[in-house]
């Protein structure tokens, strides 16, 4: 008898979202080939097969939340009516004010963990958050903001600051998004 035919996207799709979990729910140490294979019901060499490393795992959850956050942060801008409009739209899909927002943020906190001591993810996440500082410094360009450069390192930190007590338990999403409102108020 003839083994069925793998649809190799579709298996790849399933454990990605396997080791999302996994990284969601136990950070970046639970994340071993060993428990995306247990966790997804497959092989270790089944992983293997489409993830060499922990770092190739890591490198590949980090890519497809910053793909799945940029789809729906350029989502959410484009139907936005000013430049400030759309750049809370891009700062809201950044936070954790859910639990799939948390779930994209716990991951990206576990890549930029290993990207500081990894100079092929550091260098990853470095290019993404110059393409991330540049499109905000376009945008407050645009929007006549003065010192737009200094603005948009001054958004991307307080966003990041903001994620922590959301992250820790120590917040609600009503008083970080208050927050971040009263400081666009300031900017716009």
């Amino acid at each position: 008898m003839t083994p069925a035919p793998v649809d190799h996207d579709e298996r790849r799709a399933r454990l990605t979202e396997v080791l999302l979990d996994v990284v969601a729910e136990g950070g970046l140490e639970a994340a071993t080939i060993r428990t995306v294979a247990a966790a997804a019901g497959v092989s270790i060499g089944t992983v293997q097969h489409y993830f060499k490393t922990k770092d190739d795992m890591l490198g590949h959850a980090y890519r497809t939340v910053g793909q799945e956050i940029g789809d729906r942060a350029e989502q959410q801008a484009e139907g936005a009516t000013s430049w400030k409009e759309a750049i809370r739209a891009i700062l809201l899909e950044l936070l954790p004010l859910d639990e799939r927002r948390a779930k994209g943020y716990r991951v990206s906190v576990a890549f930029a963990s290993r990207a500081t001591w990894n100079p092929e993810l550091g260098a990853e996440l470095r290019k993404d958050l110059k393409e991330l500082q540049d499109i905000f410094v376009d945008m407050l360009q645009q929007a006549g903001v003065p010192d737009a450069e200094r603005e948009a390192t001054t958004l991307l930190a307080l966003n990041a600051g903001l994620a922590e007590p959301l992250i820790y338990g120590d917040g609600t999403p009503e008083q970080v998004v208050a927050a971040l409102d009263a400081y666009l108020d300031r900017v716009f």
